[in-house]
């Protein structure tokens, strides 16, 4: 049994015509949603968006690490906060 290629016009054109005549079926305003494919088509499908995905992460993961290796900045100014009231600690004293 032989797998239909993702770039197969042929099954493409058809599922694009079954969402177009279920488009019409239903009135304007409402969700348009996709079209409906066989398995390999849509495993096809499948594993192209997970190139992309995988590709997304590695992107996501490298900008996080250029962020971790950034410069520090000394902080010079101590730091108290505005109102003791709202540290819930502080009115107890510190716990050691």
């Amino acid at each position: 049994m032989s797998t239909p290629k993702a770039d197969d016009p042929k099954k493409e054109t058809s599922a694009m015509a079954a969402s177009k005549a279920r488009d019409k079926e239903h009135p304007k305003g409402q969700m348009k949603t996709p079209p409906i494919v066989s398995p390999e088509v849509w495993e096809a499908a499948r594993q192209q968006l997970l190139v992309k995905e995988k590709a997304f992460t590695r992107s996501r993961d490298a900008l996080a690490a250029e962020r971790r290796r950034m410069p520090w900045m000394a902080v010079e100014k101590k730091y108290e906060p505005k109102a003791r009231s709202a540290c819930s600690t502080c009115s107890r004293g510190a716990v050691s």
